[in-house]
C-alpha cells in the first residue's frame, strides 16, 4: 500500500468510515452499470472468504500464502466486526431468509497442511469457525495438486529456459534465471495448461517435471494434511468439504469423469469423517471451469452448497450450489477493513452461465 493510499485509508478511518461503510452494506448495494446508484437490498449479504495457505514463510511459488502475523489481524477484525458462521448455519438461515447483518464465512480450499499447524490455532483464538475443501486424493497419500508439482518444479530450477506446454508456440521460451523469472514462468505455465483436456494437462505436468526436475521431495511429502489430522481439526470444530480426488478443471473432462470426482471425493470426507460432506469448492471455481453436467452431478450426490471463485456479496436467494467468494488479499489490516466493507456495499460480479465465460488466465487454486 503506498503512502498516498495508505495515509487516505487512515483519514477515512478516523472519520469513522468503515463502520459507516459496513452498515451501508447492510441495507445498501451500488447497483451495476455506470452511475447506477444506490439499491436497496431484499436481505443483508453475506461474504464468503477464500484462503489456501498460512505460512510463516511465504514464497512466490505457494498458492495465495498469508503470514500468521496477517492472518490473526484479519481473524481479529472479522471477530470483533462481522458475524462469523459455519456454512452450514449459513445454508439453514439463507434459506430461511434471516440471515444476520453481518454474516460471513472463512473457508480454505485445497487441505494444506499449514492450514492446521498456523491457521487452526488463530482460528481458534478468534472462536471463528472454518471449512476446508479437501483435494481427497492428496491427504494421506504423499501425492500433492497438479498445481503443487508444477510451482515446486519451477521453485527448484536453476537457470536455462523452457517453453510452456500448451501455449502453441514451439519457439517461445521463457528464461529461468532469477526468481522472478522462473515465479513469472510458473503461473505462465498453470494458466497455459489449466484449459487443456485433462490428458494433455497431465502430459504437460510431466514434461515441465522432465525438463526441470520434481523439485523439494520432502516439501511435497509435508505439503498436505493427512486423515489423521482432519479428524483432529473436525474435533477443534473446524468442517470439511469435497474438493474432488485430483483437482481437475471439471469442464475439462467428460461428464463422467466430472461426476466421478465429484462423486468419489464427497464419499471419501463422508467415509473418513463418519459424517454427511454437504459443501463443495469447485477446482479454480470461475464460471468457465465448471459446466451443468458438474452442477447436475453435484445436485446428484446431494450436495447442497458449492462455492465460486466468483468474486462477490451473497444474499439469501441466490443459488447455493454457486455461491460465490472473495479473496482477501490486503497486506495492510486496515485496508483489510475497508475491503470488506467495500465488497458487502458493492454490487455482485456477474455470474455467466456456467462453461460459457471467456478462458481467464490465472493462477491455480
Amino acid at each position: 500500500m503506498n503512502p498516498a493510499k495508505a495515509a487516505a485509508a487512515a483519514i477515512f478511518q478516523a472519520a469513522g468510515g468503515e463502520p459507516l461503510l459496513r452498515a451501508a452494506g447492510n441495507r445498501w448495494m451500488l447497483a451495476p452499470g455506470d452511475g447506477g446508484g444506490l439499491k436497496r437490498r431484499a436481505a443483508p449479504p453475506f461474504l464468503i472468504l477464500i484462503y489456501h495457505r498460512v505460512h510463516p514463510a511465504p514464497d512466490p511459488f505457494m498458492i495465495d500464502p498469508v503470514p500468521p502475523a496477517l492472518f490473526d489481524a484479519q481473524m481479529r477484525h472479522l471477530a470483533r466486526a462481522y458475524r462469523p458462521l459455519p456454512l452450514a448455519e449459513l445454508l439453514r438461515r439463507s434459506r430461511e431468509g434471516n440471515v444476520p447483518d453481518g454474516a460471513v464465512a472463512v473457508t480454505f480450499d485445497d487441505g494444506y497442511a499449514d492450514n492446521a499447524d498456523h491457521a487452526l490455532p488463530i482460528l481458534k483464538r478468534h472462536g471463528i469457525p472454518a471449512t476446508v475443501f479437501l483435494v481427497t486424493g492428496c491427504i494421506g497419500t504423499g501425492r500433492i495438486p497438479w498445481h503443487d508439482e508444477v510451482l515446486l518444479a519451477f521453485a527448484g530450477a536453476r537457470g536455462g529456459a523452457i517453453r510452456i506446454p500448451g501455449t502453441g508456440d514451439a519457439t517461445t521460451t521463457l528464461p529461468l534465471d532469477t526468481e522472478a523469472q522462473r515465479h513469472h514462468a510458473a503461473f505462465a505455465a498453470l494458466a497455459a495448461l489449466k484449459p487443456l483436456p485433462e490428458a494433455e494437462r497431465l502430459a504437460g505436468v510431466g514434461a515441465i517435471q522432465s525438463a526441470l526436475g520434481p523439485g523439494d521431495a520432502a516439501a511435497a511429502v509435508s505439503l498436505m494434511l493427512d486423515w489423521d489430522r482432519v479428524r483432529a481439526m473436525r474435533g477443534d470444530g473446524v468442517t470439511f468439504g469435497a474438493h474432488t480426488v485430483t483437482h481437475p478443471i471439471l469442464s475439462r473432462v467428460t461428464p463422467e469423469r466430472a461426476r466421478e470426482e465429484i462423486t468419489a471425493s464427497k464419499q471419501k470426507v463422508e467415509s473418513e469423517l463418519g459424517e454427511e460432506a454437504p459443501f463443495f469448492a469447485y477446482p479454480n471455481g470461475r464460471p468457465e471451469d465448471y459446466d451443468a453436467a458438474s452442477v447436475d452431478a453435484l445436485r446428484s450426490a446431494g450436495v447442497r452448497a458449492a462455492l465460486t471463485t466468483t468474486f462477490g456479496a451473497n444474499e439469501a436467494g441466490d443459488d447455493p450450489l454457486r455461491w460465490r467468494r472473495a479473496a482477501a488479499w490486503s497486506a495492510d489490516p486496515r485496508r483489510f477493513a475497508l475491503q470488506l466493507a467495500w465488497y458487502r456495499l458493492r454490487g455482485p460480479e456477474p455470474m455467466p452461465a456456467p462453461g460459457l465465460a471467456p478462458l481467464a488466465a490465472r493462477g491455480g487454486r
